[in-house]
Protein backbone atom coordinates (compact mmCIF):
# COMPACT_ATOMS: atom_id res chain seq x y z
CA UNK A 1 0.00 0.00 0.00
CA UNK A 2 2.98 2.30 0.22
CA UNK A 3 3.92 1.98 -2.79
CA UNK A 4 0.46 2.47 -4.21
CA UNK A 5 0.61 5.84 -2.02
CA UNK A 6 4.11 6.91 -2.69
CA UNK A 7 3.12 6.64 -6.67
CA UNK A 8 -0.13 8.45 -6.25
CA UNK A 9 0.82 11.32 -4.69
CA UNK A 10 3.52 12.53 -7.42
CA UNK A 11 0.53 12.69 -9.59
CA UNK A 12 -1.50 14.73 -7.54
CA UNK A 13 -3.49 12.07 -5.55
CA UNK A 14 -3.09 11.76 -1.44
CA UNK A 15 -3.73 8.30 0.47
CA UNK A 16 -3.85 8.58 3.52
CA UNK A 17 -3.01 5.08 5.12
CA UNK A 18 -4.29 3.94 7.98
CA UNK A 19 -1.78 0.25 9.09
CA UNK A 20 -2.47 -2.54 11.18
CA UNK A 21 -6.37 -2.33 11.10
CA UNK A 22 -6.27 0.89 13.08
CA UNK A 23 -9.03 2.41 11.46
CA UNK A 24 -11.50 -0.76 11.18
CA UNK A 25 -11.39 -4.48 12.19
CA UNK A 26 -10.34 -6.65 9.48
CA UNK A 27 -13.89 -8.47 9.83
CA UNK A 28 -15.51 -4.98 8.96
CA UNK A 29 -13.11 -3.02 6.51
CA UNK A 30 -15.26 -4.79 3.46
CA UNK A 31 -18.87 -3.58 4.30
CA UNK A 32 -16.78 0.06 4.91
CA UNK A 33 -15.64 -0.31 1.25
CA UNK A 34 -18.84 -1.42 0.10
CA UNK A 35 -20.73 1.15 1.65
CA UNK A 36 -18.25 3.96 0.67
CA UNK A 37 -16.55 4.53 4.35
CA UNK A 38 -13.44 3.31 3.19
CA UNK A 39 -11.87 3.86 -0.09
CA UNK A 40 -9.23 1.01 -0.46
CA UNK A 41 -8.25 -2.12 1.49
CA UNK A 42 -5.73 -4.45 1.92
CA UNK A 43 -7.31 -7.75 3.14
CA UNK A 44 -6.31 -11.25 3.47
CA UNK A 45 -9.28 -13.44 2.10
CA UNK A 46 -10.30 -14.98 5.02
CA UNK A 47 -12.46 -12.23 6.02
CA UNK A 48 -13.82 -11.83 3.29
CA UNK A 49 -15.22 -15.39 3.10
CA UNK A 50 -18.80 -14.20 5.02
CA UNK A 51 -19.39 -12.38 2.03
CA UNK A 52 -17.61 -14.14 -0.91
CA UNK A 53 -17.15 -17.79 0.71
CA UNK A 54 -15.90 -18.89 -2.50
CA UNK A 55 -12.81 -17.03 -2.38
CA UNK A 56 -11.96 -19.30 0.71
CA UNK A 57 -10.92 -21.81 -1.71
CA UNK A 58 -7.52 -20.09 -2.32
CA UNK A 59 -6.31 -20.31 1.23
CA UNK A 60 -7.57 -24.21 1.19
CA UNK A 61 -4.14 -26.11 2.21
CA UNK A 62 -2.77 -27.81 -0.96
CA UNK A 63 -4.67 -26.15 -3.04
CA UNK A 64 -1.69 -23.48 -4.19
CA UNK A 65 0.97 -25.83 -4.81
CA UNK A 66 4.05 -23.22 -4.54
CA UNK A 67 4.54 -19.29 -5.51
CA UNK A 68 4.98 -19.85 -9.19
CA UNK A 69 1.85 -22.01 -9.03
CA UNK A 70 0.34 -19.43 -7.54
CA UNK A 71 1.19 -16.59 -10.39
CA UNK A 72 -0.22 -18.78 -12.93
CA UNK A 73 -3.57 -19.24 -10.83
CA UNK A 74 -3.50 -15.19 -10.76
CA UNK A 75 -3.45 -15.74 -14.63
CA UNK A 76 -5.99 -18.19 -14.50
CA UNK A 77 -9.32 -18.18 -15.79
CA UNK A 78 -10.96 -18.89 -12.38
CA UNK A 79 -9.13 -16.10 -11.01
CA UNK A 80 -10.76 -13.88 -13.74
CA UNK A 81 -14.11 -15.02 -12.81
CA UNK A 82 -13.30 -14.63 -9.01
CA UNK A 83 -12.54 -10.95 -9.79
CA UNK A 84 -15.63 -10.91 -11.75
CA UNK A 85 -17.25 -11.74 -8.79
CA UNK A 86 -15.93 -9.01 -6.82
CA UNK A 87 -16.15 -6.65 -9.67
CA UNK A 88 -20.35 -7.38 -9.66
CA UNK A 89 -20.67 -6.38 -5.57
CA UNK A 90 -18.67 -2.91 -7.14
CA UNK A 91 -15.40 -3.73 -6.31
CA UNK A 92 -12.23 -4.08 -8.31
CA UNK A 93 -9.12 -6.02 -7.68
CA UNK A 94 -5.99 -3.80 -7.59
CA UNK A 95 -3.38 -6.36 -6.65
CA UNK A 96 -3.38 -9.45 -5.74
CA UNK A 97 -1.05 -12.07 -3.46
CA UNK A 98 -0.57 -15.58 -1.79
CA UNK A 99 2.07 -15.51 1.56
CA UNK A 100 2.96 -18.51 2.67
CA UNK A 101 1.98 -20.06 5.72
CA UNK A 102 3.90 -20.84 8.65
CA UNK A 103 3.42 -22.05 12.06
CA UNK A 104 5.51 -21.76 15.46
CA UNK A 105 4.62 -24.45 18.53
CA UNK A 106 5.49 -24.79 21.84
CA UNK A 107 6.72 -27.74 23.55
CA UNK A 108 8.53 -29.62 20.25
CA UNK A 109 7.98 -28.92 16.73
CA UNK A 110 5.09 -30.29 14.67
CA UNK A 111 5.99 -31.91 10.93
CA UNK A 112 3.46 -34.64 10.60
CA UNK A 113 -0.39 -34.45 11.07
CA UNK A 114 0.64 -37.07 14.46
CA UNK A 115 2.75 -34.32 15.96
CA UNK A 116 0.04 -32.08 17.01
CA UNK A 117 -2.54 -34.53 19.00
CA UNK A 118 -3.18 -32.97 21.82
CA UNK A 119 -2.35 -29.55 20.96
CA UNK A 120 -4.16 -26.59 20.99
CA UNK A 121 -3.83 -24.81 17.00
CA UNK A 122 -5.14 -21.71 16.44
CA UNK A 123 -7.64 -21.48 13.50
CA UNK A 124 -9.56 -19.38 11.29
CA UNK A 125 -12.86 -20.15 9.52
CA UNK A 126 -14.42 -23.40 9.21
CA UNK A 127 -12.15 -25.32 7.07
CA UNK A 128 -8.83 -24.69 8.49
CA UNK A 129 -10.52 -25.93 11.78
CA UNK A 130 -11.83 -29.07 10.29
CA UNK A 131 -8.44 -29.49 8.96
CA UNK A 132 -6.88 -29.15 12.21
CA UNK A 133 -9.50 -31.26 14.35
CA UNK A 134 -8.88 -34.29 11.89
CA UNK A 135 -4.99 -33.98 12.78
CA UNK A 136 -5.72 -33.76 16.15
CA UNK A 137 -5.12 -30.66 17.19
CA UNK A 138 -7.61 -29.04 19.39
CA UNK A 139 -8.77 -25.96 17.26
CA UNK A 140 -8.74 -22.66 19.10
CA UNK A 141 -10.37 -19.67 17.21
CA UNK A 142 -9.10 -16.45 16.61
CA UNK A 143 -10.17 -14.44 13.78
CA UNK A 144 -7.72 -11.62 13.65
CA UNK A 145 -4.18 -12.83 14.16
CA UNK A 146 -3.74 -9.83 16.71
CA UNK A 147 -4.75 -11.65 19.48
CA UNK A 148 -2.34 -14.57 19.02
CA UNK A 149 0.15 -12.60 21.32
CA UNK A 150 -2.57 -12.95 24.06
CA UNK A 151 -3.74 -16.31 23.60
CA UNK A 152 0.14 -17.23 23.89
CA UNK A 153 0.71 -15.41 26.92
CA UNK A 154 -1.98 -17.15 28.33
CA UNK A 155 -1.27 -20.58 27.31
CA UNK A 156 -4.40 -20.53 25.34
CA UNK A 157 -2.30 -22.23 21.99
CA UNK A 158 0.40 -24.33 21.46
CA UNK A 159 0.59 -23.36 17.57
CA UNK A 160 0.24 -20.24 16.18
CA UNK A 161 -1.03 -20.79 12.49
CA UNK A 162 -0.61 -17.58 10.49
CA UNK A 163 1.31 -16.18 7.75
CA UNK A 164 5.08 -15.79 7.52
CA UNK A 165 4.40 -11.90 7.44
CA UNK A 166 2.23 -12.01 10.73
CA UNK A 167 4.88 -14.16 12.71
CA UNK A 168 7.73 -12.01 11.46
CA UNK A 169 5.57 -8.55 13.16
CA UNK A 170 4.58 -10.34 15.87
CA UNK A 171 7.64 -10.70 17.51
CA UNK A 172 7.27 -13.97 19.79
CA UNK A 173 10.37 -15.51 18.90
CA UNK A 174 10.69 -16.68 22.77
CA UNK A 175 7.25 -17.89 22.95
CA UNK A 176 7.64 -21.38 20.92
CA UNK A 177 9.94 -23.95 20.83
CA UNK A 178 9.81 -24.74 17.21
CA UNK A 179 9.22 -22.70 13.83
CA UNK A 180 7.64 -24.52 11.19
CA UNK A 181 8.88 -22.78 7.60
CA UNK A 182 8.09 -23.92 4.05
CA UNK A 183 10.49 -25.56 1.82
CA UNK A 184 11.19 -25.26 -1.84
CA UNK A 185 8.37 -27.83 -1.91
CA UNK A 186 6.08 -24.90 -1.05
CA UNK A 187 4.09 -24.37 2.12
CA UNK A 188 1.12 -26.11 4.09
CA UNK A 189 -0.96 -23.17 3.11
CA UNK A 190 -0.84 -19.90 1.48
CA UNK A 191 -3.12 -16.82 2.47
CA UNK A 192 -4.56 -15.09 -0.21
CA UNK A 193 -4.57 -11.18 0.21
CA UNK A 194 -5.60 -8.54 -1.93
CA UNK A 195 -5.74 -4.44 -2.62
CA UNK A 196 -9.41 -3.81 -3.23
CA UNK A 197 -10.79 -0.15 -4.19
CA UNK A 198 -14.46 0.75 -4.41
CA UNK A 199 -15.82 0.54 -8.04
CA UNK A 200 -17.55 4.19 -7.29
CA UNK A 201 -13.94 5.58 -6.39
CA UNK A 202 -12.43 4.52 -9.15
CA UNK A 203 -14.53 5.23 -11.68
CA UNK A 204 -14.32 8.94 -10.34
CA UNK A 205 -11.07 9.08 -11.31
CA UNK A 206 -10.03 10.74 -14.24
CA UNK A 207 -8.18 8.34 -16.98
CA UNK A 208 -4.79 9.04 -16.40
CA UNK A 209 -4.86 8.87 -12.25
CA UNK A 210 -6.21 5.53 -13.09
CA UNK A 211 -4.15 4.04 -15.26
CA UNK A 212 -1.47 5.41 -12.94
CA UNK A 213 -3.32 3.51 -10.03
CA UNK A 214 -2.76 0.16 -11.92
CA UNK A 215 0.61 0.64 -12.73
CA UNK A 216 1.11 1.52 -9.29
CA UNK A 217 -0.64 -1.73 -7.99
CA UNK A 218 1.28 -3.71 -10.56
CA UNK A 219 3.99 -2.57 -8.68
CA UNK A 220 3.39 -3.28 -5.61
CA UNK A 221 1.91 -7.18 -6.68
CA UNK A 222 5.93 -7.17 -8.21
CA UNK A 223 7.40 -5.98 -4.59
CA UNK A 224 5.41 -8.27 -2.61
CA UNK A 225 6.40 -11.61 -4.44
CA UNK A 226 9.83 -10.44 -4.79
CA UNK A 227 9.77 -9.98 -0.82
CA UNK A 228 8.24 -13.38 -0.04
CA UNK A 229 12.02 -15.66 0.01
CA UNK A 230 13.35 -12.62 1.89
CA UNK A 231 10.57 -12.88 4.28
CA UNK A 232 10.76 -16.61 5.17
CA UNK A 233 14.51 -16.31 5.62
CA UNK A 234 14.48 -13.37 7.85
CA UNK A 235 11.47 -14.79 10.17
CA UNK A 236 13.83 -18.11 10.67
CA UNK A 237 16.72 -15.92 11.05
CA UNK A 238 14.70 -14.16 13.97
CA UNK A 239 13.87 -17.40 15.57
CA UNK A 240 16.98 -18.55 15.24
CA UNK A 241 18.74 -15.87 16.71
CA UNK A 242 16.62 -16.39 19.80
CA UNK A 243 17.34 -19.78 20.21
CA UNK A 244 14.28 -21.36 19.12
CA UNK A 245 14.78 -24.19 16.57
CA UNK A 246 13.47 -23.78 13.22
CA UNK A 247 12.89 -27.02 10.43
CA UNK A 248 11.57 -27.23 7.16
CA UNK A 249 8.77 -28.56 5.90
CA UNK A 250 9.69 -31.39 3.38
CA UNK A 251 7.91 -32.80 0.17
CA UNK A 252 7.33 -36.15 1.99
CA UNK A 253 5.88 -34.21 5.33
CA UNK A 254 3.84 -31.62 3.52
CA UNK A 255 2.29 -34.62 0.93
CA UNK A 256 0.73 -35.69 4.66
CA UNK A 257 -0.61 -32.51 5.14
CA UNK A 258 -2.29 -32.27 1.87
CA UNK A 259 -4.02 -35.45 1.85
CA UNK A 260 -5.21 -34.72 4.95
CA UNK A 261 -6.78 -31.11 3.62
CA UNK A 262 -7.96 -33.24 0.65
CA UNK A 263 -10.56 -35.49 2.44
CA UNK A 264 -11.54 -33.04 5.22
CA UNK A 265 -11.64 -29.22 4.37
CA UNK A 266 -11.40 -29.46 0.81
CA UNK A 267 -14.48 -32.20 0.67
CA UNK A 268 -16.15 -29.89 2.98
CA UNK A 269 -15.63 -26.75 0.95
CA UNK A 270 -17.15 -28.58 -2.06
CA UNK A 271 -20.10 -29.47 -0.13
CA UNK A 272 -20.90 -26.27 1.89
CA UNK A 273 -19.95 -23.77 -1.05
CA UNK A 274 -21.85 -22.83 -3.68
CA UNK A 275 -20.02 -24.33 -6.76
CA UNK A 276 -17.02 -25.06 -4.45
CA UNK A 277 -16.25 -28.65 -6.12
CA UNK A 278 -16.20 -27.16 -9.72
CA UNK A 279 -14.17 -23.94 -8.09
CA UNK A 280 -11.15 -26.29 -6.70
CA UNK A 281 -11.34 -28.76 -9.88
CA UNK A 282 -10.56 -25.60 -12.00
CA UNK A 283 -7.75 -24.49 -9.12
CA UNK A 284 -6.37 -28.14 -9.47
CA UNK A 285 -6.11 -27.87 -13.61
CA UNK A 286 -3.76 -24.91 -13.27
CA UNK A 287 -0.61 -27.08 -14.48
Amino acid sequence: MRIIAGQMARVGLDIKLFPAASLLRPTDQVNALINGSVDMIFIPADYLQDRFPQLGALSLPGVIRGQAHAERVGASTVMRDLRQMLDNADLVVLADSWMPGAYASRGKCVLTPADSKGMKARTIGRFMTEFWSAAGAIPVTATTSDTLPILVGSNLIDIANTSVTTLMTLRMEKSFACLTVPSNDGALWYLYETILVSKKRFRALDEPRRKELLAAAARAHESLNTAMSLTVRRLSGNFLAAGTEVVVLDGENLAAWHRLARRTAWKTFKEQVPGGGDLIDRLQAVE
